[in-house]
């Protein structure tokens, strides 16, 4: 060891500095005590050492999840119910239209309450949401055109601006009956639970609005309770709203008196 003084090479045992003579008595327990600590992290730095040489073993021949094949049930468990909604819109076309050649606006109620269940049981994302109604309206009106141009043996597209917008209303009161059942199942899990609403988006705007009007002084509570009323509120609303659109651009040409009562 060296002299904690001098820096001059001693005995381990030594009490007096050969070189300088200083007295070491007094910290010999404390040189000893840092003797023993050195030794301890000594073999507690090899100790880590050969655990982190452990664990990058076991890392290294741990074998990863296979992930694309749960992607693939996900994507399935999305697309399963979308194509049976799209065939049973078709089925309903054929059904009332090219075999019992019923109203068209039969065909409209029924495309109107098809959407509902799927909807109420469908993804709880609002972006899975907007793609499941889009995808479903756009395939199944261009469906019911690809059959009726077969059987009528007339172009499947519209040929005039007014039959783009009619086919354009179609598909929109499908895709706002998707929407409707969602919110549906939105607004029932929002009673149910106050949990299950946080994670909306409705639950984000009512936070917001609520934080923009809040009032000096007020507690979170407050605060929380006022963004779940305003959240309730909101959810009512957009509920009314989409089902009157889906009404009014489904059905709305064929009761002229619905106007007064319809956006």
């Amino acid at each position: 060891m060296n002299c904690p003084f001098c820096d001059e090479e001693i005995k381990d045992s030594a009490l007096v500095c050969k070189h300088c003579g200083r007295d070491l008595s007094v910290l010999r327990p404390v040189l000893d005590r840092f003797t023993a600590i050195e030794a301890r992290l000594a073999s507690v730095e090899t100790a880590l050492q050969t655990l982190s040489g452990h664990v990058d073993d076991v890392r290294s021949k741990e074998t990863v999840p296979p992930r694309p094949a749960r992607r693939l049930t996900a994507d399935v468990a999305l697309l399963a119910p979308a194509l049976l909604l799209i065939a049973l819109l078709l089925a309903a076309h054929w059904v009332i239209i090219a075999t019992f050649d019923l109203n068209t606006w039969v065909l409209r109620l029924v495309s109107i309450l098809l959407p509902l269940p799927f909807g109420l049981l469908g993804p709880r994302s609002v972006t899975a949401t907007v793609a499941m109604a889009v995808t479903v309206a756009v395939t199944a009106v261009w469906g019911m055109l690809a059959i009726t141009g077969t059987i009528d043996h007339v172009p499947v597209l519209p040929d005039n601006l007014h039959d783009w917008i009619e086919t354009t209303e179609y598909a929109v009161s499908i895709a706002l009956a998707f929407a409707t059942g969602h919110l549906l199942r939105g607004l029932w899990r929002s009673r149910r639970s106050s949990n299950d609403s946080k994670d909306s988006l409705v639950y984000e705007i009512a936070t917001l609005l609520a934080k923009s009007s809040a009032p000096k002084n007020e507690t979170r509570v407050h605060a929380k309770l006022r963004a779940e009323n305003i959240a309730s509120w909101l959810n009512y609303l957009a509920l009314i709203v989409t089902a009157a659109c889906s009404i009014a651009t489904g059905i709305g040409k064929f009761f002229p008196g619905l106007g007064k009562f319809l956006p």
